[in-house]
């Protein structure tokens, strides 16, 4: 009994440090990026009686006082403070462990497995796959490295080699071109990527996105909440990749839009190195991206099938012929496009519910053990 007792308390210090980090470090990039696009033209004394009259009195009955330049951040692009925005401390440190059970995602969001949980639903077509180190073609037959590198050989296309394992936003995404390069270069690019990784073939991307950007697929990415046993479509938005650029990333210079109803988008865009600016020279005001109505219902008939997770970032596109396809899923979804973009609380008339449900009621404390929501 003393040895386990130990043991958990131990265990919760750890766990309450990487909490009180993550805060911090949550804390330190968001005002960066606060002071990055800048308050011009939202009065200080506007902002300062809405967080005193609305923001605090609203948070007051969790017990919480959190910081006005949460609301202010994310409020930017309207110069409104609403107080249901959720600051990102509360966001990643609180209510994602609570919402999404953080120990199934390792195996669940391998990349290597999409097609099998999501059989139904289009993706990009595998070429190969390297699992634990081993190679496979793309019915996960086992295969040599010779046997990849010649079914690689076999296209003359982009093929896009993703690391299947702990990467997005663009991360462990490398670009092959076989025709224009060595079987060495083809084999040091397997060796720089591990053991872990996918080698799909380049999407089509529909012509009214390749308006906005040809060289890289524009990536919708839709989030959602299930609750209850009903699927909730918060939010939508469009990233879009820097002039030039392969795929889409992180800092590359693109930006975030929202996706209206009707498929339009906002007319004021978020850009990737943290600014605002008009949507002039970059896209055509009445451009709507096609098919969302259908991206909408793929995303609320395949969700429940990853129960663990009631709140997820899902990245489709749209292809050539009109057609949806998902090019991933995210456990750990950013607030970037459903809040910041959106200058709209994440969870929308769902706020009230998951904030009693987390500080007062714990419905859904059963379902795994408190002791790991930060994992």
């Amino acid at each position: 009994m003393t040895e386990e007792r130990e043991y958990l308390q131990a265990f919760d210090l750890a766990r309450k440090a990487k909490k009180r980090y993550l805060k911090k470090a949550l804390e330190k990039e968001e005002k960066e990026h606060l002071i990055s696009i800048g308050l011009d033209g939202w009065d200080e004394k506007e902002r300062e009686d809405a967080y005193q009259k609305e923001v605090l009195p609203y948070w007051d009955k969790y017990g919480i006082a959190p910081e006005k330049f949460w609301f202010e951040l994310f409020g930017s692009r309207d110069h409104q403070m609403n107080p249901r925005f959720i600051p990102a401390d509360i966001y990643f440190t609180e209510l994602i462990p609570y919402l999404n059970n953080g120990l199934q995602a390792p195996g669940l969001s391998n990349k290597a497995y999409f097609e099998y949980l999501f059989c139904d639903v289009k993706q990009p077509k595998t070429v190969a796959i390297r699992i634990e180190g081993s190679f496979y073609d793309e019915k996960r037959n086992p295969i040599d490295e010779d046997k990849m590198l010649a079914l690689c050989r076999e296209h003359s296309g982009r093929l896009f080699l993703k690391i299947s394992t702990g990467s997005s936003n663009g991360r462990g995404i490398s670009v092959l071109t076989p025709t224009e390069c060595s079987d060495e270069d083809i084999r040091k690019l397997f060796l720089r990527n591990g053991s872990n990784f996918i080698i799909q073939e380049e999407i089509r991307q529909h012509g009214a996105l390749n308006t906005i950007n040809p060289t890289s697929v524009c990536t919708i990415r839709v989030l959602s909440l299930l609750m209850d046993g009903k699927v909730y479509v918060e939010s939508a938005g469009l990233r879009v990749g820097a002039p030039g650029a392969d795929y889409v990333s992180s800092g590359d210079g693109g930006y975030y839009t929202e996706i209206l109803e009707g498929g339009k988008l906002h007319t004021k865009v978020y850009n990737n190195l943290g600014k605002w600016r008009d949507h002039k020279g970059l896209f055509d005001e009445n451009i709507c991206i096609p098919s969302m109505d259908r991206v909408y219902d793929e995303v609320k008939r395949i969700h429940p099938r990853i129960g663990h997770f009631r709140c997820i970032g899902w990245d489709f596109t749209i292809d050539v012929n009109g057609e949806p396809v998902m090019i991933e899923y995210n456990v750990f979804p950013m607030l970037g496009n459903p809040q910041l973009v959106r200058c709209k609380p994440v969870f929308n008339e769902q706020t009230d519910w998951i904030l009693e449900d987390y500080y007062e009621h714990r419905t859904w404390a059963n379902n795994h053990r408190q002791d790991i929501l930060i994992q």
